[in-house]
């Protein structure tokens, strides 16, 4: 008889950024670490009230684990600690869909097996600022999550040249394609720097979705300046001070959110889905960006 295979532990900081119960006692638990990615557990006894762990494990929590490793991709809790609960958080309803958000978006763009320290310190980080941030830069906020988000996966817009041709972007209104990555230069003439039309410039840049090319949106010049400003902020404190007129949020969290459900629509990040094996579902944000 072969001898039995010893189960390998591992201890990991996690964000609980999916939880759903399983059965009457268990809870299923899907954690974003630092260096694994996205971890997916059993909770043992967690809907229990005398549970040494169900207080541990609610969304949006970031916990200190010791997991035993399963047979499948479906771990066990055997030890967790809270580390920051984000209290403030949950009793403000603006909030906890913005904190939802952010977990759902980290969690999209996140793998199993394959840890992104920058996405967990951007969450982490992020839910902090949801708790402390006052809550009219609360849409500011979310427009530099998304941002250092497409940044930490590599897909962060190009809003210095052109996409099309590799100019350099001139000060102006100009367009911006989420499918070719970032902003269109639009031809001279159109921003006032020319007073002749240039037929083929204008063919080559048409709004038309003809098929030929990728259709393209407004990118009105201060919401390219705005997240050209962010871009260049990895720290929230950096933009936390700016004075941002409506319109311009507006619109650059208009481009934004195309950038991102464009990438989500091309599947970039989703992991398997062990919730949706058990009956599962994800975080209902009510706060999204597509």
């Amino acid at each position: 008889m072969p001898p039995r295979q010893q189960r390998r532990f591992f201890n990991s900081e996690g964000i609980v950024v999916r939880a759903r119960d399983l059965g009457e006692a268990d809870r299923i638990v899907v954690l974003l670490t630092p260096h694994r990615g996205l971890v997916s557990t059993v909770a043992r006894g967690a809907q229990r009230t005398k549970s040494k762990t169900g207080g541990h494990v609610d969304l949006l929590r970031h916990v200190a684990a010791h997991i035993s490793e399963g047979r499948s991709d479906l771990h066990v809790v055997s030890q967790v600690e809270t580390v920051n609960a984000f209290l403030g958080i949950r009793n403000d309803l603006d909030r906890l869909f913005l904190a939802s958000h952010f977990a759902e978006m980290c969690e999209r763009f996140s793998l199993p097996d394959a840890g992104n320290p920058r996405i967990f310190n951007l969450l982490r980080d992020s839910l902090f600022s949801v708790e402390t941030t006052d809550k009219t830069s609360l849409p500011l906020l979310r427009l530099w999550h998304e941002m250092t988000l497409l940044r930490a996966v590599g897909l962060q817009p190009q809003l210095q040249r052109c996409v099309r041709t590799g100019a350099d972007i001139t000060p102006g209104d100009h367009w911006f394609s989420a499918s070719e990555g970032g902003i269109v230069k639009r031809p001279d003439y159109l921003n006032g720097n020319g007073s002749t039309p240039d037929p083929v410039s204008f063919d080559k840049f048409d709004l038309r979705d003809d098929g030929l090319s990728a259709p393209v949106t407004s990118a009105p010049l201060n919401a390219v300046k705005l997240l050209r400003h962010i871009s260049r902020s990895p720290e929230w404190a950096r933009v936390a001070t700016l004075r941002v007129d409506a319109s311009t949020l507006q619109n650059s969290s208009r481009l934004m959110s195309e950038m991102l459900r464009y990438q989500q629509e091309r599947g970039i990040g989703r992991a398997e889905r062990v919730m949706g094996e058990v009956g599962g579902s994800r975080i209902k944000s009510g706060c999204v960006a597509n």
